[in-house]
């Protein structure tokens, strides 16, 4: 098992290094750059935005440019003017954001500094994290009781609803909580407080789930289906099991197989923030900071959202290979 850990963890590194490449290089050769326009939105004059493009080291060989901001870096310290090293995107570095002209890294946009108020990772995190959480501790008892209600009106209330939040989008979603409990029964205010610990985040929450929430229970409804009829449950039900042990010690392990495989790039796409609903409910996360970031071709903070997507997703399909073995012993790893 720690050997293939280990060869999970270093395949990571060849995989992030060709997304880093290929955003950076799309990012670079979009029309547009950071300095069209300054912050009030003033076209900026050919000799300042000059200075801007050496300063930030944009007038350097692509290949010199994308290494400094992946690797490493030579830069000059202003007191002692000697060349000091510093670490790139490997090392947790992603640079300055051009949009704040260098006066912001992308670290404290993304991850906060030493302010004390949460970060735009913090927000997306914890509401990809709530969602997620809200679409497993239902979806899973609500497709086993379909699956074990099989043709009943349960299952059939179940399958309806859970079909209809599967074919929903999370905007569609977004839009009838705010109109219903913000709106027309004025439940929720519709500019949150987000100093409120618990108030603002229970609709997007919701609505970010709702459609996971579908999915799962139509997934382990159809895999609890397919379990159920294996000769090993017949025999332990013709051993006098009783029902409970049955479902959760022999069929539930099983079926919750396929389930956990869409739990790791769902919980990377969640935690790493949803576009639609941070746009809806106004939540200050990652998603809608990307967004403004390629509007206004930011390439440190693109590159650095893509680098982040792609380590989150790593790490999630890695700890659910891992579950893999811990559910079925008979997977292992070698």
């Amino acid at each position: 098992m720690t050997a293939y850990i280990i060869r999970r963890i270093l395949w990571q590194i060849p995989v992030l290094l060709t997304v880093g490449l290929m955003t950076f290089g799309i990012a670079k050769i979009t029309p547009g750059s950071p300095f069209d326009t300054d912050p009030n939105h003033r076209q900026l004059a050919p000799a300042v935005e000059k200075i801007m493009r050496q300063k930030f080291g944009m007038d350097l060989p692509f290949w010199h440019q994308f290494t400094r901001y992946m690797f490493f870096d030579l830069v000059g310290n202003p007191k002692t003017g000697a060349q000091e090293f510093q670490w790139g995107a490997i090392g947790g570095n992603f640079g300055p954001t051009y949009t704040s002209r260098g006066s912001r890294t992308v670290q404290q946009e993304l991850f906060g500094d030493r302010s004390g108020k949460p970060s735009r990772f913090y927000y997306s995190a914890r509401l990809g994290l709530q969602a997620l959480l809200f679409a497993v501790i239902f979806g899973i008892p609500m497709g086993v009781l379909a699956a074990l209600k099989q043709n009943s009106w349960i299952d059939y209330s179940i399958l309806f609803v859970s079909t209809l939040f599967a074919s929903l989008s999370n905007l569609i979603v977004g839009f009838l909580l705010v109109i219903i409990f913000a709106v027309s029964l004025n439940w929720f205010t519709v500019i949150p407080d987000w100093s409120d610990a618990i108030q603002p985040w229970i609709l997007p929450t919701l609505a970010l789930g709702a459609v996971q929430l579908g999915f799962i229970t139509r997934l382990t409804r159809s895999s609890v289906l397919e379990v159920k009829r294996q000769d090993y449950i017949r025999t332990a039900q013709s051993k006098g099991l009783a029902t409970q042990v049955v479902i959760w010690r022999h069929m539930l392990k099983n079926a919750l197989l396929p389930v956990v495989t869409i739990l790791g790039p769902a919980a990377a796409g969640l935690i790493t923030g949803t576009l639609y609903i941070e746009i809806i409910f106004q939540v200050p996360g990652m998603g809608s900071l990307l967004i403004e970031a390629i509007g206004k071709r930011d390439y440190s903070m693109i590159t650095a959202g893509a680098l982040i997507f792609v380590f989150f997703l790593g790490v999630a399909n890695l700890i659910v290979d891992i579950a893999y073995g811990v559910i079925d012993p008979r997977i292992s790893y070698k």
